[in-house]
């Protein structure tokens, strides 16, 4: 078997969290996020949060050696069938745009570092601004300082832009159900020959 490994991108509340188990489900592959669950209780009780609350240069540096930590466990798992990921790479890159001039951008725009793994697929999930703001409020968790940049359209468009740099296959959720971002997901994966 020729396994693949497919990358879930987008902002907040645009249901890579609800895509990703059902995509791997359906691809009987692993299902991995970044970053992983990675915990110390000296810092935090979560390492993710802790560094969410740092300054950008310290929050981006986490973010990066978390990739390196998620790439080696998608390594691994591609030795037993397909990967699928929440976030990865392109979600550092495209986040940094939000720091101004970032070093990470301008370096890595729609690239990868050569120690991390290159995904066979990149599923970048939209959703209209009205449906995005609706879903996060029924998720009942506190607003990120990054959540609060994303406010500004200028922003957003800014990070999807970046995104966009890493030659996704784009998904618009507004108004469809799980199911349905499912079966197109699956669909435009059969249709680019990188699941078959």
């Amino acid at each position: 078997m020729n396994s693949k490994f497919i990358v879930i991108e987008g902002l907040d509340a645009t249901g890579k969290s609800t895509l990703a188990p059902k995509l791997g489900n359906r691809l009987g592959a692993a299902l991995l996020q970044c970053p992983p669950n990675l915990e110390s209780l000296d810092l935090s009780p979560n390492l993710r949060a802790h560094f969410d609350n740092r300054p950008p240069n310290q929050r981006r540096a986490y973010y990066r050696a978390a990739n390196l930590i998620a790439s080696e466990m998608a390594e691994v798992a591609l030795k037993a069938g397909h990967v699928v990921m929440d976030r990865y790479w392109p979600s550092t890159v495209a986040f940094a745009a939000l720091d101004g001039n970032s070093d990470l951008v301008q370096e890595w725009q729609g690239s990868y570092p050569p120690e991390l793994r290159k995904p066979d697929a990149v599923i970048l999930l939209t959703v209209n601004e009205e449906n995005r703001r609706r879903r996060m409020r029924g998720r009942g968790e506190p607003v990120t300082a990054e959540e609060q940049n994303l406010e500004f359209i200028q922003r957003r468009e800014a990070v999807l832009g970046e995104y966009r740099q890493f030659h996704p296959i784009e998904i618009d959720t507004s108004d469809r159900d799980a199911d349905t971002v499912l079966d197109i997901v699956i669909a435009a994966l059969h249709s680019a020959d990188i699941i078959v």
